[in-house]
C-alpha cells in the first residue's frame, strides 16, 4: 500500500525543475579513457560525435571534421557525484546524516543516493535466496512508496507483500547530466609515456611501457545538469555531492599519475519550484534564473549573494 502523500517518484507529474550550468575546468591534466589499450597505446578520450561539430566544411577526406574533438560523458561525472554521496552516507562513518523532510528529522543512507540516481535490482537475492542489500538501503528507499507494515512483511518472507516492494526494485533517477561538450580550442590530445608495474614484485613488467593521452591544463568543458522532482534535502545532497570539485578534486583516470585536478565553476541556475513557476514554464517556457556574478556600476563583475544563498545546505545535519 503507498503511503499518502508520497508523489517523489511518479515522475507522470511535475513539481520542479532545476538546471545547473557551469564549466569543468582542468587544473592539472586530465585523462579519460576506455581502459582498453591498442597496440600499447590506451584508448584516448571519447571523440565527440559529428552532431556536436558545427562547421561543415572544415572536414578531411573521410568525410569526418579534422583533428580530435574531446567530451567528457555525462555518466562519468554522475558517478562521481553518486560515489561521493555514498561515502558521506555510508554505513560506516561514525557520524550519520540527517535530513529535515515535512518538518521531521530523518536518517539517510546510501537508499538516498538511489532515489537521486536511479537503481536496478533492489530486492536481489543470492544462491541461498536472500536479499543482498542492506536492509536499512532498502528501507530507505521502500518507505518513499510503501507503509512500514508492508516493508516489513516484504523483507520478512511474506510472498504478497515481496511481490508488491518488488514493483519498486528498480527505478528511474531524478538526475540528468549531459555530455560535456569542450569549450576549449584544442584539437589534438597529449601523448604521455606509462609503464606496467607488477603488483607482487614492484619491478616494471616486461614489455609493460604504454602511452595514454591527456588533455592540457586550462582545458574547459561545458556542465549542465538537470534535476526534476527533487526534495530539498534532496537538493541539499546534490549541493553536498559539488562541495569538492568546487574547491578543486580529483576525476577523471590515472589519479595516481599527478593528473586530474579540476574545478568546478557554476554561473548559472534555472528553475521552477512554485505554482507560478510552473505555470510560467508550462505555457511561456520561462524559468526562473539566478546568475552567479552581477556587473557593479563600472561594470566589474561581483559575487551575487542571492546565489551564493541559493546553494546554501539548509536541510541537512550532522549526528553521533
Amino acid at each position: 500500500m503507498k503511503k499518502r502523500g508520497i508523489i517523489n517518484m511518479d515522475f507522470s507529474i511535475f513539481n520542479n525543475k532545476y538546471i545547473i550550468k557551469g564549466k569543468l575546468v582542468v587544473l592539472t591534466a586530465l585523462h579519460i579513457g576506455s581502459g582498453v589499450e591498442e597496440n600499447g597505446h590506451d584508448a584516448p578520450f571519447i571523440t565527440i560525435e559529428k552532431k556536436y561539430y558545427k562547421d561543415e566544411q572544415n572536414k578531411n577526406e573521410n568525410g569526418n571534421p579534422n583533428g580530435e574533438y574531446f567530451y567528457i560523458p555525462g555518466s562519468s561525472f554522475r558517478g562521481y557525484l553518486s560515489t561521493k554521496l555514498e561515502r558521506f552516507l555510508a554505513k560506516d562513518n561514525n557520524y550519520k546524516f540527517k535530513a529535515n523532510k515535512n518538518g521531521k528529522l530523518i536518517d539517510l543512507n546510501e537508499g538516498d543516493v538511489k532515489l537521486i540516481f536511479g537503481y536496478t535490482n533492489l530486492l536481489r537475492k543470492n544462491k541461498e535466496k536472500k536479499i543482498v542489500e542492506n536492509e536499512d538501503v532498502i528501507r530507505n528507499v521502500l518507505k518513499e512508496f510503501l507503509d512500514t507494515d508492508t516493508i516489513d512483511r516484504a523483507l520478512n518472507g511474506d510472498d504478497k507483500a515481496f511481490d508488491e516492494a518488488k514493483k519498486y526494485s528498480s527505478m528511474s533517477g531524478r538526475i540528468h547530466i549531459s555530455d560535456m561538450k569542450i569549450l576549449s580550442k584544442i584539437d589534438k590530445s597529449i601523448k604521455r609515456d606509462g609503464i606496467k608495474i607488477d603488483r607482487n614484485t614492484g619491478a616494471t613488467e616486461k614489455g609493460g611501457k604504454f602511452d595514454y593521452d591527456i588533455l592540457p591544463p586550462g582545458t574547459e568543458f561545458e556542465f549542465i545538469i538537470e534535476l526534476d522532482n527533487v526534495e530539498d534535502y534532496q537538493f541539499d545532497l546534490i549541493k553536498l555531492s559539488l562541495i569538492d570539485i568546487l574547491e578543486g578534486d580529483l576525476f577523471g583516470g590515472k589519479l595516481s599519475r599527478g593528473i586530474g585536478k579540476c574545478q568546478l565553476i557554476l554561473k548559472e541556475i534555472n528553475y521552477v519550484k512554485d505554482k507560478k513557476d510552473i505555470e510560467n514554464y508550462i505555457f511561456k517556457k520561462d524559468m526562473k534564473k539566478i546568475f552567479s556574478q552581477l556587473e557593479d556600476k563600472k561594470g566589474n563583475s561581483i559575487d551575487n549573494q542571492e546565489f551564493k544563498d541559493f546553494f546554501e545546505i539548509k536541510n541537512l545535519k550532522l549526528d553521533n
